[in-house]
Order: C-alpha cells, then structure tokens, then sequence
C-alpha cells in the first residue's frame, strides 16, 4: 500500500493558507497577466510561521491561518490597496507591513483585492533601463506596447505611463 492520507487535525501548518491561495490563485495570475507580467512567476511559499504569495522574487503579501492568528500582511506600499478590507494595524516585526485581521472565508471573497496588491508587488520590479526604441509608440498609446512583456516589465517608461506622466509624442503632457 503505496497511499497516503492526513487524518483530520493532523494537516500541515500551512494546510488552510495553502487553500485560500489556491482559491485566489486565478486572480492573482489574471492580474499578473493584465500587468504583462508571466503568470507562472506566481506563487505561493509556507514557512515557519506564515506563507508568502510571490512574483518572482518579489513579496506580495503574507498570510498566515494558523491557531487564532488570522490574518494578511501587506508591504506599506500596498497599505492603500487593502484599506477599505477591516481595522489595519502596522506591524514593524520584519520590515514594515500592514496587517489586515481576516477570516480564511473573508482572505478568498477578496481575491480581486489581492490580485491588486499582486499588481502592487509587480509595480515594485526593478527598473533595468529607461525606455526602449518603442517610446513614441508606447507615448501614444498612454501605454507599454512592447511584444515582449518580460522586457516590458523592467522598462522604467512603462511605469511613467502608468503613472499619466507621457514625456513624447501626440500625448505629451510633461514640459
């Protein structure tokens, strides 16, 4: 007998976060995708006392069902984000987060939320250069129109735009 089973009460710790992550997961790589980021770069890590959503390498957000504590935790950048959710409290245990206290059934019901912080991680990437040969195209269309959207993602003119800032082209709005 090759099977293995979980008797109830015997899960992992992060059995329950796993679950609402798995629940949320289609959102979260939808929003990946409308970033232009690689859907796939999504993903879930459980450690010791919480688990994290990822993209790539960059945290998204924390959650953590484990015994009483349940809650998500945002970086400070996304604080606007998650401020309509519940009470937040700032946390300063390992760098600075937001802590919003909410049940597992509440975390799944806001999957379109935490696919906007997602999008709030994916706005965080690094820069790797200024703007590409595209930038009077990308200047027009008030958007990156890069094919490639891994190169796009590291253009530091795609998040200009997307800030409203159009520094070329029919659309200038920046002296």
């Amino acid at each position: 007998m090759n099977e293995q089973f979980t008797m109830a009460g015997f899960e992992e710790p992060s059995a329950k976060e796993q679950a609402v992550y798995k629940a949320i997961e289609a959102a979260l790589k939808e929003a990946a995708a409308a970033m232009g980021g690689d859907p796939e770069k999504v993903g879930f890590r459980p450690l010791a006392n919480y688990s994290s959503v990822y993209f790539d390498s960059i945290l998204a957000f924390r959650i953590r069902i484990r015994g009483s504590a349940h809650f998500v935790e945002v970086p400070l950048s996304s604080r606007a984000t998650v401020s309509g959710l519940a009470p937040i409290e700032q946390q300063k245990s390992v760098g600075d987060f937001w802590r919003v206290r909410l049940t597992a059934k509440e975390m799944v019901q806001q999957g379109a939320v935490f696919g906007a912080v997602l999008r709030d991680a994916i706005n965080r990437t690094p820069k790797e250069w200024d703007c590409c040969s595209r930038y009077l195209e990308c200047s027009d269309a008030r958007k990156c129109v890069h094919p490639d959207p891994s190169f796009a993602l590291v253009c530091g003119y795609r998040k200009i735009l997307a800030s409203g800032k159009i520094y070329y082209g029919e659309n200038r709005n920046i002296e």
